[in-house]
């Protein structure tokens, strides 16, 4: 869970700063940054996702990490078993979101390498066609209000329905009701917990939303929590849609690369990065 909240934080634009974990962990924090690892293959297995994960794993690396530097530009030399850990980081992260050791090998006959793309994802420097690759929802759909108020499974306190009007990746179709999970609402006590880094979107309006199931289900799992029974999920990328097709910048667009201007362009930067059968 931990992994997954600074991943939110730097979503949101909150300045975290994400070495590229345990790859930049000195010798002797490599044990606790094992450990850290396992407690997120148990929430895989919680999942039934350890075997994708053991695959992932055995498939490996095509190239391996970039080299790291430290603050005078020296290269950081990495143990074996610190390289180790940064694969088995990579495939933990591919398992979360929901990729299998088959997918990386479809990706590399196309010559992209899901353990690289998924470094930079989590890093905070992929392209947004390179988000959308990573999601496994794409949708086009109109924002409700927020629901709150009532006692959930999975440890969030509110969520908003979305009513898709348009899927260009995913199993949702025209009509159905996407939830995107909230950590502000109110909580028990009544109080109301308000995140800043969460973004407000204004119901009536249309988004396009990049988003992951996979991501929602990996943190309940990792918080030893219950998802809940109505399709839900965490946002990379929200742009509100113009009346037009345009999408304007914002409230949630990619922190790096450029962020499509309108429907059309969303599309084609997510047919570059994306497989048929994925």
């Amino acid at each position: 869970m931990q992994r997954t909240l600074v991943f939110l934080a730097l979503l949101s634009g909150a300045a975290v700063s994400l070495p590229a974990a345990v790859s930049a962990a000195p010798a002797n924090e490599l044990a606790q940054a094992q450990s850290h690892q396992q407690k997120r293959i148990q929430a895989l297995s919680r999942r039934d996702r350890q075997g994708a994960y053991e695959a992932l794993v055995a498939t490996g690396d095509a190239r391996p990490p970039a080299p790291l530097r430290d603050a005078t530009g020296h290269v950081i030399d990495l143990s074996v078993e610190q390289r180790q850990a940064a694969t088995r980081e990579a495939a933990i992260d591919l398992a979360a979101l929901g990729f299998t050791a088959a997918d990386v090998s479809a990706y590399r006959k196309r010559d992209v390498d899901l353990f690289e793309l998924v470094r930079k994802f989590f890093s905070g420097t992929a392209s947004p066609g390179e988000q959308m690759a990573m999601a496994d929802t794409v949708v086009i759909a109109t924002a409700g209000p927020a629901v709150q108020g009532r006692t959930r499974l999975d440890g969030f306190l509110s969520a908003i329905p979305l009513t898709v009007v348009d899927s260009l990746k995913g199993s949702r179709t025209p009509g159905d009701t996407v939830y995107l999970a909230r950590k502000s609402g109110l909580m028990p006590d009544g109080l109301l917990m308000e995140v800043s880094s969460e973004v407000a979107l204004v119901p009536g309006k249309r988004y396009l939303l990049a988003l992951s199931k996979n991501l929602y289900e990996q943190w309940t799992a990792e918080a030893r929590k219950q998802p809940e029974a109505a399709f839900s999920a965490l946002p990379f990328l929200i742009y509100e849609v113009s009346d037009g097709g345009a999408l304007l910048a914002g409230p949630q667009p990619a922190r790096s690369g450029a962020n499509p201007k309108d429907i059309k362009t969303a599309e084609r930067q997510l047919r570059t990065f994306s497989l048929d059968q994925h």
